[in-house]
């Protein structure tokens, strides 16, 4: 599936990610231990009287539906967690009635709150479903000059209750970096977790990828020459190289767990180089 530019302007396309319809409702309300918790373990979540439902999440992803109307990027690129719990079709339905206000052509990847029951794990029940309600976890497309690889990270992540979907993921992707280094076509991989954060020797936790399946995927993306890896799920902002490779850690259209606000970024590609910059809503 190809989508095309616009004319003599650079390629541009937006990332989203982590608007997470009802995650506001889910960290309000906590306890003095369990806000003391959170900071304790690297989370900015500021005390708030318990609410219910969708309202503040949709609102910002409403909002950010309306800049990427105004900016007129190219492509809409969601990097999962579009939902906080998989299983509300609330959640479902408040997701694709905004969706279907954005102008350009949108593509999505899963993120853990969207394609495992537990959020974190996921299963051959949540990936079915996963698959019904949003189409395929993993697949390529070319858009403009770029070609862009969309992986799920949630599998990636915790492959063990859904045997041979790493597996047939990693063929998949072996075989479109191929096939793009092949057609001299510069590459773009999308998925929820970050392949690391800070450093690509870092341990893992629950913010990136376990090492062992982390080191061949980069070993992937450094011999075909990937130059650019999006992610969310981190809720706030990281940019860092390994080599040639920038891993660009995205900051949440929704509730942010650091110090970057809500926002989205736009991506430009020129001349064979990449532009890019984080827009809090609001801007």
């Amino acid at each position: 599936m190809t989508d095309s530019g616009s004319g003599d302007r650079p390629y541009r396309f937006a990332f989203l990610a982590d608007m997470q319809l009802g995650a506001y409702a889910s960290f309000s309300g906590l306890s003095e231990e369990a806000a003391r918790s959170a900071v304790e373990a690297g989370l900015k979540i500021e005390p708030m009287p318990e609410v219910e439902g969708i309202e503040w999440d949709a609102d910002r992803y409403a909002e950010a539906a309306r800049l990427v109307n105004r900016l007129q990027p190219d492509l809409v690129v969601i990097g999962g967690d579009m939902l906080d719990d998989p299983s509300s079709e609330e959640q479902i339905a408040e997701f694709m009635w905004i969706t279907g206000t954005i102008e350009p052509p949108v593509r999505w990847v899963p993120g853990n709150h969207d394609a495992a029951d537990d959020t974190v794990v996921p299963t051959p029940a949540s990936l079915a479903r996963y698959r019904e309600v949003f189409g395929p976890d993993y697949f390529a497309f070319d858009a403009g000059p770029l070609r862009f690889v969309a992986l799920d990270t949630v599998v990636i992540d915790h492959p063990e209750e859904v045997p041979g979907e790493w597996e047939a993921q990693l063929a998949f992707l072996e075989v479109e970096l191929a096939e793009a280094s092949a057609r001299g076509l510069t590459t773009v991989v999308v998925g929820h977790h970050p392949l690391f954060c800070v450093d690509p020797t870092e341990p893992e936790d629950y913010w990136n990828l376990p090492p062992e399946r982390r080191s061949v995927i980069l070993a992937l993306l450094h011999r075909h020459g990937v130059p650019m890896v999006l992610s969310g799920h981190w809720h706030r902002n990281s940019v860092v190289r390994d080599g040639d490779l920038e891993m660009v850690v995205s900051g949440p259209v929704g509730y942010p767990l650091g110090d970057d606000p809500s926002g989205l970024r736009i991506v430009e590609f020129d001349d064979g180089r990449f532009d890019h910059r984080y827009v809090p809503l609001g801007e």
